[in-house]
């Protein structure tokens, strides 16, 4: 009698959230559909010219250096050894369906997991996710900051100058939509909603979403694109991102059928190749999102706070200007400190500021932006991270209600 196939997951990997892995997510009922909004766009009215129609979308790739998809892994039959059963085998062992023979022959049985994943579970997709880590709503502050680099005092300070030091080397440029000739502010803001989309139906990180319009801004930065090939930019560095973030990321496939096959893989790989080659391989650039961590759990914040900005800086990746002018750090420090406000807490202690090396004062045009985004955030048309950040899993504060941040000789006014 064959064990069952199952996967152990490490004290590292539990950490929720931040190393969580894959649920098996429930079937699809439909296919995606395309983003037809950004096509359907008209001139976007700033007196520019439309851009001249110059035939398709063209890369240009070195002669002689070819990357082919693998499509089929072969791994070699190694030397079969004599399987040896266990004398004593649960019940749950003896009913599992069994292993392939080749799988059986090259694998002992694992220790038993808490929770048994049916092998038969499936998506209608190209990709099948078979079993799940465990991804249950995190457990006490105290218990994560344990487990968080963050949370090691003697590397602490190092690994902030750090952050700080890389922020600065990789930026997008804040005013690049100016130059570019067929896409807008108001187009980029729907393929980030999309993004933030199938970033929550296939159980992406919230790491993975910040890198992918990471890279974005800063590929469009340096890159002209038409309005037809942007959703296609966004795809493949979705797929690049998660490839550097998630422990297991989605099939070149998976991205394919997401965009309701309105391009193919070659054209997923080609873009994918191009966006590195503008980016120069340097693809391990700090975001807010990692500042955020870093002050919550350094400072002992609840995670009310911490959920709470985290939904105030998604808001931010929406619009794009005007927050592409402010350093992640920066952005991530005015995020904590209007979500303590917002919780009647004191916006931003003198120890905080003394650690981070930001001042309340420095903080407050980033502060006033985030007031206006936080107010009209029931009203906006893209309304996916409002509801991503309803669950109860982020405790709901996308339901907080907005509370006013007023200043006055750069001082804030406490109501």
């Amino acid at each position: 009698m064959m064990a069952s196939f199952n996967i152990h997951a490490d004290q590292e990997n539990r950490v929720p959230e931040f190393r969580k892995g894959k649920e098996v997510s429930a079937p699809l009922q439909q296919k995606r559909t395309v983003l037809g909004v950004i096509n359907a766009n008209g001139p976007h009215g700033r007196g520019a010219k439309p851009a001249e129609k110059k035939g398709s979308f063209k890369i240009h790739e070195d002669d002689g250096e070819t990357f082919p998809v693998l499509q089929e892994l072969k791994v070699s039959q190694p030397v079969t050894a004599p399987v040896v059963e266990p004398k004593v085998a649960s019940q749950k062992t003896k009913d599992a369906s069994p292993l392939s023979p080749k799988l059986a022959e090259q694998s002992s049985p694992p220790p038993e997991p808490e929770n048994d994943v049916s092998m038969s579970e499936v998506y209608q997709s190209p990709m099948q996710v078979d079993v799940s880590i465990d991804s249950s709503p995190r457990t006490r502050s105290k218990a994560i900051a344990e487990r968080i680099l963050f949370d090691m005092d003697e590397y602490r300070d190092d690994i902030y100058d750090y952050l700080l030091e890389a922020e600065t080397k990789h930026r997008s440029k804040p005013n690049y939509m100016r130059r570019q000739p067929d896409i807008t502010y108001t187009m980029r803001t729907i393929l980030v909603e999309w993004m933030v989309e199938v970033a929550e139906e296939y159980r992406l990180q919230t790491e993975t979403l910040y890198l992918a319009v990471s890279y974005i801004d800063r590929f469009l930065s340096l890159m002209s694109v038409v309005r037809a090939k942007l959703q296609l930019v966004g795809t493949a560095a979705m797929f690049i991102a998660a490839k550097y973030e998630e422990i297991y990321p989605p099939d070149v496939g998976e991205f394919v059928y997401i965009t309701d096959d309105t391009y193919t893989k070659r054209q997923v790989l080609r873009m994918e190749h191009l966006i590195l080659k503008v980016l120069a391989f340097d693809i391990s650039s700090p975001t807010p999102l990692v500042f955020i961590t870093n002050y919550c759990v350094s400072f002992d914040f609840s995670e009310r706070v911490m959920f709470l900005a985290m939904y105030l800086c998604e808001l931010s990746l929406l619009e794009g200007d005007p927050y592409l002018q402010f350093l992640p750090s920066v952005l991530a420090s005015s995020t904590v400190a209007y979500a303590r406000h917002s919780l009647g807490m004191e916006a931003w202690p003198a120890d905080v500021a003394d650690s981070t090396g930001y001042q309340l004062s420095a903080l407050i045009p980033c502060l006033t932006h985030l007031n206006t985004t936080h107010s009209r955030a029931p009203h906006i048309p893209q309304q996916a991270v409002r509801e991503k950040y309803k669950h109860n899993r982020w405790h709901g504060v996308s339901l907080v209600s907005h509370r006013p941040m007023v200043f006055k000789d750069d001082v804030l006014v406490v109501d």
